[in-house]
């Protein structure tokens, strides 16, 4: 289609567009905003609570629950048994009633003393008890018959003595009887630790080998309170002190014999009688009218009885009274148990054969076991358990069932609780 002064024109190219920069999109992470609605919360957590409570209350209510209060009777037993205990008793009898035991021996030798209560009064002048001291190194010899004086009263040693010498710093001594030469005075009293004097040496002014006088160097003491008067009173035994040592020195023994059984029986069971402990009388220090303060005797005691184990004898004696709850075909069983008094009736020592008596009381209830109940009363109506009650020695019956509409017991006896007074 050109005309011949058009020329053709080949490549023709449309401008090209100039490129836009292109924007670099960033995305940055935007934080979540968490909001709390605390009102929906409280309530979601209170419906859930509601609901739980109102699923145990109803799991509950409709869990049958049982109570049974049982109220006892106590039946008094008066227990009187004669019982043997024999040495060569291998088991308990209980048909025959002997129980096996042990011969036991006491033996106890025991001295006792009391003041005497006879008075004589004399004008006989009591010795006098003093000590010397020598301060010397050396040993210092005195004659018997050395006069000491205190005050105007004069009194002489009555033997011949040797005071030892110092040692460790220390003044030897020996101790020595004085009696009353002359005394002046009617009523002389001399205290423990008085000093007396050594008349010859005071007169003489007797000194040593190193010019000390020897009244320095040797000292004389009173070794215990002097007590002297014209008319003294002293102390002699009566005829009723003779018989007082004697009971004073039996009930010693006695009580001597009774510590020593329970020191060395603990666990057994034996019988003591007092008034069976042979005591002998061995001997008595001074006959009636001597003149003493005191008055001693001294004796043995002998005692025999038989012995078995302590709650061997318990068992034996409630066996007993069981064996006769079976023989009445009673449902009872002991409660409490007593033993009042044992005496002795008969005891042969040779033989090893003691029957003694035993009183008591026991208090018997009937016999009710709260796990067997259980299993009895489980899904048992009100009116067949207390037909079930109806025993001996019951006195009432209280039974609760939860909820109160059940009208049975709970079948599972874990459900069932009892109570028994």
């Amino acid at each position: 289609f050109l005309e011949e002064r058009e020329e053709k024109i080949f490549d023709i190219k449309p401008p090209k567009k100039k490129k836009e920069p292109e924007e670099k999109i960033i995305f940055q992470p935007t934080k979540p905003k968490l909001t709390f609605n605390f009102k929906k919360i409280f309530t979601y957590l209170l419906t859930l609570f509601s609901l739980f409570v109102l699923g145990f209350v109803g799991f509950q209510l409709f869990q049958t629950r049982a109570e049974i209060t049982i109220e006892t009777q106590k039946t008094p037993y008066d227990l009187n048994e004669v019982i043997t205990l024999k040495q060569d008793q291998t088991l308990p009898d209980y048909e025959n009633k002997i129980l096996p035991g042990k011969y036991i021996e006491v033996n106890l030798i025991k001295t006792e003393t009391i003041k005497t209560t006879g008075q004589v009064f004399t004008s006989e002048k009591p010795l006098l008890k003093v000590v010397f001291l020598n301060y010397l190194e050396r040993e210092i010899p005195l004659v018997g018959g050395t006069r000491l004086s205190f005050q105007n009263n004069l009194f002489k040693t009555t033997q011949r003595i040797t005071i030892p010498s110092a040692k460790d710093n220390q003044p030897g001594q020996k101790s020595v009887l004085a009696f009353p030469a002359d005394l002046k005075d009617e009523n002389l009293k001399i205290a423990k630790g008085s000093d007396l004097k050594i008349a010859a040496w005071e007169e003489s002014k007797l000194k040593t080998e190193d010019g000390r006088l020897y009244t320095d160097v040797v000292k004389a003491k009173v070794e215990e309170d002097y007590d002297y008067s014209a008319v003294t009173k002293i102390g002699s035994v009566a005829p009723q002190d003779i018989t007082n040592v004697k009971l004073a020195l039996e009930d010693s023994l006695k009580k001597a014999v009774a510590g020593d059984l329970a020191l060395k029986n603990p666990e057994a069971f034996y019988l003591f009688e007092p008034d069976l402990v042979n005591i002998e009388i061995t001997n008595i220090s001074h006959n009636v009218g001597d003149k003493t303060d005191q008055i001693s005797a001294t004796g043995k005691a002998t005692y025999e009885t038989m012995k078995t184990n302590k709650k061997e004898f318990d068992d034996f004696v409630k066996n007993l009274i069981n064996q006769e709850i079976l023989r009445q075909e009673k449902k009872l069983i002991i409660s409490q148990l007593r033993i009042d008094k044992i005496e002795l009736l008969d005891f042969d020592a040779k033989k090893k054969v003691m029957t003694i008596g035993v009183k008591g009381q026991a208090i018997l209830v009937p016999d009710l076991v709260t796990e067997t109940l259980k299993t009895a009363l489980q899904g048992k109506t009100i009116e067949e358990a207390k037909n079930y009650f109806k025993i001996p020695g019951i006195d009432k019956v209280t039974i609760k069932i939860f909820p109160n509409w059940k009208e049975k017991l709970p079948s599972d006896p874990q459900k069932i609780k009892v109570v028994i007074k």
